[in-house]
């Protein structure tokens, strides 16, 4: 065989691995999703539990009170997230209605009778309700993730000595598995806490304003939060448009204006100062990852986007064949410290 044709015939059979790898995990999507899941929590819970043993708590008894902890939030937020998909299901088709008899009204008082066409108003006012049942359905696997996330606490502590035991006199694969861990501790941490800000000042904003289901609104923001770019925009549109309906142009105005301070201000001063240098990703590939994981799971693709997409370049960084790849994954400083001798 020509060896010219070797480097073609490695790159076919490349691409054809990434294709069957890419099929396999959106097929298998309702297997892996609670497992993934489950991963992320236990590496955010894990500080947590090392700091219960720091206080000379045993492990199990540490873990044991972390998954408390985590049980009880858990169950907190269904209620809230529960109560709310309730009643923003049963009045949804009053909503409807009223948001689309609004644009009618004012497509016919600005000569723009073509409004609703360009505008699909149930559309968007059920978005909101479709995002929470997409959660309802993850957490309705509450009981396997936190079974799962037991065992996982549980076995990392003594994850490193089975490391050093596997690859004796080789720090790498310790070194790397800390990486991945601390920049999904990095992330996950920054971003939650992001996240709940952005929801509270919805909530209080939609709240003052008069809009019904502000506490649903404030959800939508704090989950949609987690989707990189785009996730802000896409939680304004149904409440905006609720307002049109309820409170009218001149409010739906300012609460649009208030979702554009809310999001600028966090999402373009206070969060990248906080995770500009924890999260090693340029915005291309967050925002193609955010495509890809999303046309993989779906919305709770889209919502895992950033974390798994770090874990591929932290990995891809490690091994000397691909490194190339994860620099390229990385933001342009970071490109330009590794062409430093």
């Amino acid at each position: 065989m020509n060896s010219p044709d070797r480097p073609r015939q490695s790159l076919l059979l490349t691409l054809a691995c990434l294709v069957i790898l890419v099929a396999g995990l959106k097929a298998s999507g309702s297997v892996l999703l609670p497992f993934l899941l489950s991963i992320l929590i236990a590496v955010l819970a894990m500080p947590l539990v090392r700091w219960l043993q720091g206080m000379r708590i045993p492990g199990g008894l540490a873990v044991g009170l972390t998954v408390l902890l985590l049980l009880g939030l858990f169950m907190g937020f269904g209620v809230v997230v529960g109560t709310s998909v309730n009643d923003f299901s049963e009045k949804l088709p009053e909503h409807q209605a009223a948001v689309q008899a609004k644009l009618d009204q004012l497509g016919t008082e600005f000569a723009m009778p073509e409004v609703s066409e360009w505008l699909d108003a149930g559309a968007a006012m059920s978005f909101a309700g479709q995002v929470l049942n997409e959660l309802v359905g993850v957490v309705s696997n509450l009981f396997l993730i936190l079974l799962t996330t037991v065992f996982i606490l549980l076995e990392a502590a003594g994850v490193p000595a089975k490391l050093r035991s596997a690859f004796p006199g080789d720090e790498n694969p310790l070194q790397k598995a800390s990486a991945v861990g601390r920049s999904v501790q990095a992330y996950l941490g920054v971003k939650t806490l992001m996240s709940l800000g952005t929801g509270a000042c919805v909530s209080v904003l939609v709240g003052a304003m008069g809009l019904s289901h502000a506490v649903l609104w404030g959800l939508v923001a704090f989950l949609l939060n987690y989707v990189p770019s785009i996730g802000s925009i896409i939680a304004a549109l149904p409440a905006v448009l609720l307002a049109v309906a309820e409170l009218g142009p001149g409010s739906a105005l300012l609460i649009l204006m208030g979702y554009l301070v809310i999001n600028t201000v966090v999402g373009n001063v206070i969060e990248p100062r906080v995770m500009g240098r924890k999260l090693g990703l340029s915005p291309l590939v967050v925002f193609l990852s955010l495509i890809f994981w999303g046309w993989v799971w779906g919305p709770a693709g889209m919502l895992l986007s950033v974390p798994l997409t770090v874990m591929v370049k932290i990995i891809l960084e490690g091994q000397e064949g691909t490194r190339w790849i994860g620099v390229l994954l990385g933001p342009e400083a970071e490109t330009r410290e590794s062409r430093q001798p």
